[in-house]
């Protein structure tokens, strides 16, 4: 998978055009995709509402999972845990690395910046990969 084909991948699922995500890299396990800011997702106090990091986490390691898996990948999140560092006002990068690709379970990490590299927001992502429909 490369960036055009991810960011096709993005483009043409019902959330992706919503959000505006942008794939930046990928590579084999890895991920980078960046949110921009816009006012609706800020939340009282001018800061971005926690759930565009975790959404960016999300959406950056299913990148990384396709990119070893394939697009039609049928991978879905499992459990996330998230540790907010710091406020985020503007536009979000988030990176994501496969730590552990496994045939039922994926295991990756994810850590999203802000625009001047200050961390905002640390992740860590188990995904379940069901068996084919014909296995069942």
């Amino acid at each position: 998978m490369d960036v055009e084909a991810a960011q096709a991948v993005l483009d043409n699922s019902p959330f992706g055009p919503w959000w505006g995500f942008t794939v930046e890299s990928v590579g084999k396990g890895q991920a980078r995709v960046s949110l921009p800011q816009r006012p609706e997702l800020f939340r009282p106090g001018g800061v971005l509402q926690g759930g565009c990091a975790m959404t960016l986490a999300d959406v950056t390691c299913w990148i990384a999972i396709m990119s070893l898996f394939g697009e039609d990948d049928p991978s879905v999140t499992q459990q996330m845990t998230t540790s907010f560092l710091g406020p985020a006002r503007t536009d979000l990068v988030c990176e994501s690395t496969i730590l552990r690709p496994g045939r039922l379970i994926v295991y990756g990490t994810a850590t999203t910046t802000d625009t001047a590299g200050k961390l905002v927001s640390h992740h860590t992502l188990t995904y379940i990969r069901p068996p084919a429909r014909d296995a069942v």
